[in-house]
């Protein structure tokens, strides 16, 4: 499964590469969290090298920023951004 997620990885950044900065967070967004956490929460802005992350809850908040680290490495890796504020 996780040679399956690398490939999906290097294809995705490779796509990205033409695409606004937003643009490319948002499309980044599901492989960077996941198909579960993404549908909990949205891109909503990009500024001076900070995402913006509108979340669903309460509930998704805290799981977000428990995992906030790796997340972060997943998000790092694909589109070389600093991790999201929530919003």
């Amino acid at each position: 499964m996780e040679a399956m997620r690398e490939l999906l990885r290097g294809s995705l950044k490779r796509s990205l590469g033409g695409m606004r900065e937003e643009d490319r967070l948002a499309a980044a967004w599901t492989v960077a969290c996941g198909h579960a956490m993404a549908e909990h929460g949205a891109v909503v802005g990009y500024e001076a090298g900070v995402v913006r992350v509108e979340v669903a809850d309460a509930m998704w908040m805290r799981q977000m920023t428990s995992l906030g680290g790796v997340l972060e490495r997943e998000w790092r890796a694909l589109v070389a951004c600093r991790w999201p504020r929530y919003t």
